[in-house]
């Protein structure tokens, strides 16, 4: 029996990239995003024979409800890997620049989505045999990110929460593991920047001239691997890994160089 993967954020970037890797290596795919125009590209791409998709808002309590019980149906409730991803970043700068509402905004769907999903996939996850969650965190789960703090507080919080649920999930049989990428071309590097002039902290032209950008294949892949492996904590790329053993062992360095980058607008 081909196994089953439960996608959130399916409709584009890092998730869909995923949906399609695992649809090549055989596994049926529970597709799941807001943009639910998105989400019938995916599927028509992947072929319906290997494929549900359905229309889902992390933060809406209801809609989960549904998104569960029409995945449940779909894969006899059963759940092999449930791939906690959706998340924005839509505004940089100051977070005085940046609308209240938009920053409580970054902290329901990239915090509160993911706590709503871990609950209402739990069930199916319990009646699967070594069954799995990923998290999407971030490297920005390690390091300061001046211009996206919000954005960086959420991520720390879902590393958090991925280390709890590991050991409390044990019980189950139930790995629970996250995924830190470094900067991936996702849409999060189309967020607007609110302090003008200001080069913003996850803006693409600005990281490309200072930095690698991953493919979301790359990413996608390394899901796969995480699946396979089962390590906790998985930065993507080396740039990524040696950041994070940077602010491990000496963050001094790390803070020191934040501070330097970003003095102009935050002093």
């Amino acid at each position: 029996m081909n196994k089953n993967i439960f996608i959130t954020g399916a409709a584009s970037g890092i998730g869909k990239a995923t949906a399609l890797h695992f649809a090549k290596k055989g596994w049926n795919v529970g597709l799941f995003d807001i943009n639910e125009e998105g989400l019938k590209e995916v599927a028509n791409e992947i072929g319906h024979n290997s494929c549900m998709y359905k229309k889902l808002d992390v933060t809406n309590l209801d809609q989960w409800t549904d998104a569960v019980e029409a995945y449940s149906e779909y894969t006899n409730g059963t759940c092999n890997l449930f791939f906690n991803n959706a998340g924005i970043a839509a505004f940089t700068g100051r977070i005085e620049d940046i609308p209240i509402q938009e920053a409580h905004n970054v902290v329901n769907i990239n915090l509160n989505g993911v706590i709503n999903g871990i609950y209402k996939v739990l069930p199916l996850l319990k009646e699967t045999d070594q069954s799995m969650i990923i998290n999407t965190g971030s490297v920005g789960s390690f390091l300061p990110v001046p211009g996206a703090a919000v954005y960086s507080a959420t991520k720390f919080a879902v590393r958090g929460l991925t280390e709890g649920l590991n050991i409390e999930f044990a019980k189950h049989g139930i790995q629970v593991s996250e995924l830190n990428p470094w900067f991936t071309e996702t849409p999060i590097l189309n967020a607007k920047q609110s302090t003008p002039l200001m080069d913003g902290a996850l803006q693409r032209d600005v990281i490309k001239s200072k930095s690698v950008i991953h493919t979301t294949d790359k990413v996608a892949k390394r899901v796969f691997k995480i699946y396979q492996r089962r390590g906790i904590h998985n930065v993507v790329g080396f740039t990524g890994n040696l950041a994070v053993f940077i602010m491990r062992y000496c963050p001094a360095i790390i803070r020191r160089m934040s501070r330097k980058m970003y003095a102009d607008y935050f002093s």
